[in-house]
């Protein structure tokens, strides 16, 4: 989302915002991430790091999307930042969907060629991922709060 946030601050139209928001999620996807028990989801899903990490991961993405377009209006409309940050975030849709049918115990219908696409291209999710993800982060942030000065 801090990227869709960038994208908004750097290019400013929101025909363009888009798009470009999207793409940056799967080009993103490409580094390493931070990762746990991939290969069996229910214990995955019930494991203490990943569920910490989750949900500090839900209270930025909210507190951001709040947050980040009041801060950004004087540079760019805040619609143009929100819709951004929500294209950016938009791809990872899928995994909230999986989350929740595999905690209810539903069978996952077959993957779609996107959603194959994204898994391939999330070839490294370890918890040693989660550098990438905090430097990725503060760079990030110190665009954004450069942009804001």
């Amino acid at each position: 989302m801090l990227v869709g946030a960038a994208v908004a601050v750097g290019i400013k139209q929101p025909w363009l915002v888009v798009p470009i928001a999207m793409a940056t999620h799967f080009i993103l996807d490409l580094f390493p991430h931070f990762g746990i028990l991939e290969s069996d989801t229910p214990e995955r899903n019930n494991h203490p790091l990943f569920r910490t990490i989750l949900t500090l991961d839900i209270i930025l993405a909210v507190l951001g999307l709040i947050f980040l377009p009041i801060i950004l209006q004087h540079i760019v409309q805040w619609w143009v930042v929100f819709i951004g940050m929500l294209a950016a975030w938009l791809p990872d849709v899928v995994w909230i969907v999986h989350f929740i049918h595999d905690k209810k115990g539903h069978i996952r219908k077959a993957p779609t060629r996107l959603t194959l696409f994204h898994q391939k291209i999330q070839w490294f999710e370890k918890p040693v991922g989660i550098i990438t993800e905090i430097v990725w982060m503060g760079g990030m942030g110190t665009f954004l709060i450069l942009a804001v000065r």
